[in-house]
């Protein structure tokens, strides 16, 4: 029995499966189209996060106000955050969330699934209230890195991501 060579086997057996459990991604799903759908224009809308909410799912308080504020914070960031006034508000609403113990996260790692949280996003011209466009962004989390406040910024990065082209 070659007892190094089964036990250099188990460490890159779990070298690997620790590896394949570091990858991250966000996907924005049928993001919204560049051209106007508000008139012929060609200004960048500009935004304000409106309502952030759980839908049906149990994502805690806390997670859909980190949504918020890394919304407002990405919105500042891609020069999209508008004043009061002339707006595009944001409603999105939680059709999926789920988050791993910190322990599943580190002891089994992609094994234990992965954290995400997916959105309904609807835009609502503010001055009319008519809804002016709707798309879902989806945005999870394999690594053992990481925690609900990475999923969160995650998400408002692909739901900026999602309006940058958008032209009023």
């Amino acid at each position: 029995m070659n007892v190094p060579k089964i036990l250099a086997s188990i460490a890159g057996l779990a070298c690997l499966l620790f590896l394949s459990g570091c990858g991250g991604s966000a996907t924005a799903i049928q993001p919204i189209p560049s051209a106007t759908a508000m008139g012929s224009g060609s200004t960048p809308a500009k935004y304000s996060a409106g309502t952030i909410s759980a839908g049906k799912t149990e994502m805690p308080t806390h997670i859909v106000n980190a949504v918020t504020g890394h919304l407002d914070a990405e919105l500042r960031k891609r020069g999209l955050s508008a004043e009061e006034g002339d707006a595009i508000r944001i409603d999105a609403t939680a059709t999926y969330y789920r988050m791993r113990s910190g322990f599943s996260r580190m002891m089994v790692g992609i094994l234990a699934g992965k954290d995400g949280i997916k959105c309904d996003v609807r835009l609502v011209d503010k001055k009319s209230g008519q809804a002016v466009g709707e798309f879902q962004v989806s945005s999870y989390n394999l690594t053992a890195v990481g925690g609900e406040d990475d999923v969160a910024r995650m998400v408002a990065t692909e739901i900026a991501k999602a309006l940058e082209n958008y032209r009023r």
